[in-house]
């Protein structure tokens, strides 16, 4: 008999539960409730004092699971509840044909934007045809429930007869007592067994014994041309912790144990696990993760061995492979006569608004000709006072440059279509109006 701790709202724990009773005779679920941001510590400090009381966790679900997973690392295998195209799709059909409510206007909380869109566009709904607002919240606040029923709210109040669309069930709740019509997002039950039979197979791999160990050897690629560490340390650091977050994420669903240095990360796991979560290796997210929420790209190697020094050995030898052809990719090394490669899969989204999506550094300065170590600069200073309007002076001052300097290098991003004059005003009591400019990167 195994047991695992069932993390989330009551209501989803007693469906997970109702499921484990009827399909799984193996399985016992410990429920574990939490409700609010303000639960989030007390659940850490418990699931890491009563871990192997636990064989494995399943969250219900993702936002969840990334709460926790951001606060600490579980030597126990976890998987989560995700909210798929199937559950909004369902959500549609029962608000339209069910409740008779209109469902081009909505406001929703645990999809993306683009899943949203895809979603409406096989409903035959064109944009321009259906009004989405899409939460962007930041899950990691502790006022997220609270943040989460003012977006929904607001929304409705602005929208008379807009839907509230969420995944979580406290936020649910919370609107239908303060009489806005909301939906709530839940997971059938041939998917909860496809969740648990995942967990299960996850368990068994932690149980063998006997498993074949394999190291994987990363590097964050840095091209000395473009290489930031001289002109900007902090950027560098906050470059570094995403890289070091986004690897940890994947340690995590790799139940590996991680050695990291400055620019390198080892983590050592087994065969089965590996293969398991990278679909018999032919799937490598890593790669893709830190391409898209980073600046930078990694060289990856996969060493497979008879003991841990001999993997350990080929996974450098596979990495150095990988950063010889470029980076973004990985080499992984059976022995020193087979060597399979190993690339991201980047998908090509046509269409795409590319004001929501982080430009590649290099690209632009290849474009505009300014200097890669600005444009991350000018990144930063966005990132850091959450907005995309500056005037040239306030620029200026941050840059700690002269108004002329950085006039030229605003000139060159214009030109090259990342900067946009929206407006101007004049600084203190006299002199020349300062240009409001709009950052497009």
């Amino acid at each position: 008999m195994k047991t695992i701790g069932v993390v989330g709202h009551i209501d989803n724990i007693k469906r997970i539960q109702r499921v484990i009773e009827n399909s799984f005779s193996n399985l016992r679920g410990e429920p574990i409730e939490i409700h609010d941001m303000r639960q989030v510590q007390t659940t850490v400090n418990y699931l890491k004092e009563h871990i192997n009381d636990f064989d494995g966790i399943i969250f219900t679900g993702k936002i969840l699971y990334d709460i926790m997973n951001h606060r600490m690392h579980s030597q126990n295998p976890w998987v989560h509840l995700d909210n798929d195209e199937s559950q909004l799709q369902r959500i549609f059909l029962e608000a339209t044909l069910k409740d008779d409510l209109d469902i081009r206007r909505i406001s929703i909380d645990s999809y993306t934007e683009e899943m949203v869109r895809a979603i409406y566009s096989g409903f035959g709904f064109e944009p321009g045809q259906y009004q989405a607002a899409v939460s962007d919240i930041d899950i990691f606040h502790d006022s997220l429930i609270e943040d989460l029923v003012a977006f929904h709210k607001g929304y409705h109040l602005s929208h008379p007869g807009a839907i509230a669309i969420t995944g979580i069930s406290t936020v649910h709740k919370l609107l239908l007592a303060d009489g806005i019509p909301s939906m709530l997002l839940i997971s059938n039950e041939n998917y909860i067994k496809n969740k648990l039979y995942d967990l299960l197979r996850k368990i068994k791999f932690k149980d063998m014994s006997v498993s074949q160990i394999v190291v994987m050897s990363m590097e964050i690629d840095l091209d000395n041309e473009y290489d930031l560490t001289s002109e900007n340390e902090y950027s560098v650091m906050l470059e570094k912790t995403r890289i070091t977050e986004e690897v940890y994420k994947f340690a995590q669903r790799i139940q590996a144990a991680v050695v990291e240095t400055e620019k390198n990360y080892m983590l050592f796991t087994t065969k089965q696990i590996l293969e398991f979560e990278t679909n018999n290796l032919r799937e490598l997210p890593i790669l893709r993760s830190i391409n898209q929420k980073t600046a930078h790209t990694l060289s990856v190697g996969i060493g497979f061995g008879i003991t841990a020094r001999e993997a350990k050995s080929n996974a450098v030898i596979g990495k150095n492979k990988a950063f010889k052809m470029g980076g973004n990719q990985c080499f992984v090394v059976y022995d020193r006569k087979r060597l399979e490669r190993i690339t991201a899969l980047d998908k090509v989204v046509e269409n795409e608004p590319v004001g929501s999506l982080e430009l590649p550094f290099k690209e632009i300065s290849e474009k505009s000709g300014v200097s890669i170590n600005n444009i991350y600069k000018l990144k930063s200073i966005m990132d850091l006072y959450k907005t995309d309007t500056f005037t040239s002076l306030e620029l200026a001052q941050e840059f700690g440059n002269s108004l002329r300097s950085m006039n030229r290098m605003i000139e060159r991003l214009e030109q090259a279509g990342y900067i946009e004059v929206v407006g101007s005003k004049i600084i203190g009591k006299a002199g020349r109006p300062s240009r409001i400019l709009r950052v497009g990167i």
